[in-house]
């Protein structure tokens, strides 16, 4: 599998809420970076929600960076979704969505009012 698909865009509109709630909470000095943040790639699979960042739509994707921020949050449905945020210490770099129990299939992002760090 390779390790991500280009999908060159803007931030969602629900990325960009679930991206504001982790920055106040982990790194606020980033808030301001949101704004600049573009979508350059997807995870390779295709199917999760996972994207990767990059400062224009010609950045190159940069793989395994860091763990900056890690939390957890419920779908819709109730499953746990694992939140990986990744990057460097000037930028995040990719936002990364798995499976807690390995068997659910990550399609859509989790509820932000579920959202709880890991390491609490």
């Amino acid at each position: 599998m390779k390790y991500s698909i280009p999908d060159k865009r803007k931030l969602s509109k629900t990325e960009t809420e679930l991206l504001t709630y982790l920055f106040e909470k982990e790194k606020p000095e980033w808030k301001k970076l949101i704004k600049k943040l573009k979508v350059i790639a997807r995870c390779g699979c295709g199917k999760c929600p996972t994207i990767m960042f990059g400062k224009t739509f010609n950045s190159e994707v940069q793989e395994n960076e860091s763990l900056l921020i890690d939390y957890i949050g419920k779908g819709g449905n109730g499953e746990l979704i694992g939140i990986s945020l990744l990057g460097t210490n000037q930028m995040p770099t990719e936002l990364e969505f798995y499976s807690i129990d390995g068997k659910s299939a990550i399609k859509d992002l989790p509820k932000i009012d579920s959202l709880k760090p890991v390491a609490e």
